[in-house]
C-alpha cells in the first residue's frame, strides 16, 4: 500500500479533533456542587418565675420592670416558672385573670409552667385545690397557644388520650432545639398525704408528667435534635442530687436521667422555687447515682430579687446553652450566691 501524503494525514487528524471538540460540547454539563447549608441562627430565651407576690412592697412595680427589660431584649420568647402570686394570697379568679392580664403584656410569646401557689397552696386561703386546678387550666391554657403580644403555636399533652386533661405540659422547636414544660410544683409536688385526694392526684400527674417527659426525648430523637430545655416550677433536684422532697420527684427524675443519658445532647432543666440564681453543670439526679454529664440545673430568682434569666441558644454549638442573670435596672441587686462546695 502506498503511503498517504502528509497533507491527508493532517487534514484526518485536524477533522477528528473537531469532532471530539464539537461532542465535548454537547455533553451535558457537571452539576453545580450545592452551597454549604447555613446553621440554624442564634436566638435568646428569657425565663422568671416566683412573681410577683403581693405581700411584698413594691412588688407589681418590679414586675413591671422585669417585663419591660424583657421586652427590651427582645427573646424569641419568654416563660414565666409559676407562683405567679403568694400563697398567702387569696386566690380568686380575679388575681388569675390579673396574671393572664400580665401576660399579654410580654411583647413576644410568653410560654407558662403552673406553680404550686395557683392551686397547691390555695387552703391556706380557703379554696380547694383541685378546684383551683381546674380554673387555672380552663383560664391559661384552653388552646394550644402561648400568652404574649407574639404568641406562638405549641403541642400539648392533650392529644394524648390517655393523658388528655394535662393541657398545660406543652413542647414547641426553634432552629431545631426543643422546649418543654413539665407539670413539677413544690409543695412535695403535691405528694401530701395530710390532704384527702392530694396523693391521688399527684400519682395520676407523675404518670402523666413521665409519659410526656418520654414523649419529648422520642420527639428529639426522631427530629436529631441539638439539644432540650424543660422548664417546670419545683426545686426537684437538691445539691446532692436525688429529689428534695421524697417521693414527690422521684419518678420523673428517674425518667430523665435515664432518657438524658440516652439522648447524649444538652439538656437545660430552667426551674424557680427558691428565688436563688444558680448554674449547675452536671447534676446528679440520684444521690447515690453519677453526676449526669449532658444535664445542667439553671434556677432564676423570685420573690424579692426581681429579676430573670437570659439563655443564649446556638443550635450549631456543641454546649447549645449559654445562660446567665438579666439583672433589671431599677430592681435592687440581688445577692448571687457562691456555688456549693462539691462533695
Amino acid at each position: 500500500m502506498r503511503p498517504r501524503p502528509a497533507s491527508f494525514r493532517f487534514c484526518g487528524a485536524l477533522l477528528a479533533a473537531l469532532c471530539a471538540l464539537a461532542a465535548s460540547s454537547f455533553a451535558p454539563a457537571a452539576a453545580p456542587s450545592a452551597p454549604p447549608a447555613t446553621p440554624p441562627a442564634r436566638f435568646t430565651f428569657a425565663a422568671l418565675g416566683c412573681m410577683p407576690y403581693g405581700r411584698l412592697p413594691g412588688s407589681q412595680e418590679g414586675f413591671a420592670r422585669v417585663i419591660a427589660e424583657i421586652n427590651r431584649h427582645r427573646p424569641a420568647f419568654a416563660v414565666h416558672l409559676g407562683d405567679i402570686f403568694g400563697g398567702d394570697e387569696d386566690a380568686t379568679d380575679a388575681l388569675y385573670l390579673k396574671r393572664r392580664a400580665d401576660f399579654d403584656t410580654f411583647a413576644t410569646a410568653l410560654v407558662y409552667a403552673p406553680g404550686d401557689n395557683e392551686w397547691t397552696d390555695v387552703h391556706r386561703s380557703g379554696h380547694e385545690p383541685q378546684e383551683r386546678l381546674a380554673f387555672l387550666r380552663r383560664t391559661f391554657f384552653a388552646d394550644e397557644r402561648s400568652r404574649g403580644a407574639q404568641p406562638i403555636d405549641l403541642v400539648t399533652q392533650r392529644r394524648d388520650p390517655a393523658f388528655a386533661a394535662y393541657v398545660e405540659n406543652a413542647r414547641w422547636s426553634r432552629g431545631g432545639v426543643i422546649f418543654a414544660t413539665l407539670h413539677l410544683v413544690g409543695s412535695a409536688n403535691n405528694y401530701q398525704p395530710k390532704f384527702p385526694g392530694a396523693v391521688e392526684e399527684w400519682r395520676a400527674r407523675e404518670a402523666a408528667n413521665v409519659a410526656w417527659l418520654r414523649a419529648v426525648f422520642a420527639e428529639a430523637t426522631g427530629t436529631a435534635a441539638p439539644g432540650i430545655a424543660f422548664f417546670f416550677q419545683a426545686n426537684a433536684v437538691s445539691e446532692r442530687g436525688g429529689p428534695t422532697h421524697d417521693p414527690g420527684f422521684t419518678a420523673v427524675l428517674a425518667a430523665l436521667e435515664t432518657e438524658a443519658r440516652a439522648f447524649g445532647k444538652p439538656v437545660l432543666l430552667v426551674h424557680a422555687d427558691e428565688h436563688r440564681y444558680r448554674l449547675e453543670p452536671g447534676i446528679r439526679l440520684r444521690r447515690d447515682g453519677d453526676p449526669v454529664p449532658n444535664v445542667t440545673r439553671l434556677e432564676t430568682f423570685g420573690a424579692g430579687d426581681f429579676h430573670a434569666v437570659l439563655v443564649t441558644v446556638d443550635p450549631a454549638s456543641p454546649r447549645v446553652f449559654l445562660a446567665g442573670p438579666l439583672l433589671v435596672p431599677g430592681n435592687p441587686l440581688p445577692a448571687i450566691p457562691a456555688p456549693p462546695a462539691k462533695k
